[in-house]
């Protein structure tokens, strides 16, 4: 049995034969295929208009309250006081699955309100890592990795993904102006990194398991004169590690900028996040350190009741 926001088993090693055949795709596709950087391959589920309704697709958490929906979101980020920041959280592979929300609730229960859009329900549009059980989809995934259009390794999906993330940062502007982070673990870490649109609002990024290889580094645009948190296992078979061949940090990528970098490493092959001793204090500090409000503590003498004739009347507006 298992959790994730990609289907992966919590702590436990895969089965060796499919991890072995998976590097070995990898490696195959590097020497043929990948010799180069992968070309772009569109698809209709990438077009840009699909990020029009990116909203309908997101869930949407804020401070005391967690998930909530967008029109109590929109007056809630108005009105709760001392509500830290934005954060945008962007899934694995597989989708929104419970690990994706249990990354959003670390994040609201630290005073941060939280996007976290779903691109693969994108029309048309399939995941990454298809497949009932872990062992498949990381079978799978390796044959959408050579395919070339469902997977990460895509610069087109990784731009409709930014393209997603956009309109969403659009929307939060018309609400707030305070600090907006990007999260994403696994493929929605790529996602983050692949990030180079200029919004200074934009304060930082997050990674949560998933690493840079040879196999993807085609797709690092990070700023590094930004901050980002890092986290990542040696050996998780979904960041191509390997006892052999060890997962790639980010350290290399912050050469010129080593202070803008905290990465957090573990000699494990978990793909799941914040599951490490000392893997969350390590997040939280680093959101300490980006944001020097401090978490709510209880309702600190709001009354959410106040807040209600706001809320109806945007119901309101949605039902006309």
């Amino acid at each position: 049995k298992f959790k994730g926001g990609t289907g992966k088993p919590k702590n436990r090693s895969l089965n060796t034969r499919v991890i072995a055949s998976w590097l070995a795709m990898l490696a195959l596709g590097s020497t043929a295929t990948y010799a180069h950087a992968q070309q772009w391959k569109d698809a209709p589920a990438y077009d840009k208009a699909q990020a029009k309704n990116v909203l309908d697709r997101s869930t949407l958490y804020m401070p005391l309250f967690g998930a909530v929906y967008r029109e109590k979101f929109e007056v809630m980020l108005q009105k709760l006081p001392g509500v830290r920041g934005v954060i945008i959280h962007n899934h694995g592979c597989g989708g929104m699955w419970g690990w994706e929300t249990t990354i959003a609730q670390f994040y609201y229960r630290e005073g941060f309100a939280v996007v976290s859009p779903e691109f693969v329900t994108r029309d048309g549009n399939k995941t990454g890592c298809p497949g009932g059980s872990p062992e498949e989809q990381l079978r799978r995934a390796g044959e959408r990795a050579a395919e070339g259009i469902y997977t990460a390794k895509n610069p087109a999906r990784l731009a409709a993904r930014g393209d997603d993330i956009q309109e969403v940062i659009r929307w939060i502007k018309t609400l707030t102006d305070l600090p907006i982070f990007l999260s994403g673990h696994s493929e929605g870490c790529r996602t983050t990194y692949n990030w180079n649109r200029n919004e200074p609002q934009v304060k930082g990024g997050i990674c949560h398991k998933q690493s840079v290889n040879r196999h993807y580094e085609h797709l690092w645009k990070w700023d590094t004169r930004l901050p980002m948190w890092s986290s990542n296992e040696d050996e998780d078979p979904w960041a191509g590690g390997s006892k052999q061949f060890p997962a790639v940090g980010f350290e290399e990528k912050f050469k010129d900028n080593p202070q803008n970098l905290t990465s957090f490493r573990y000699p494990g092959n978990s793909h799941d996040p914040l599951v490490r001793p000392g893997e969350g204090q390590s997040l939280r500090d680093w959101l300490n350190k980006q944001v020097s409000l401090p978490p709510l503590k209880g309702q600190n003498g709001f009354n959410y009741e106040d807040a209600l004739p706001a809320i109806q009347s945007e119901l309101k507006k949605k039902n006309r």
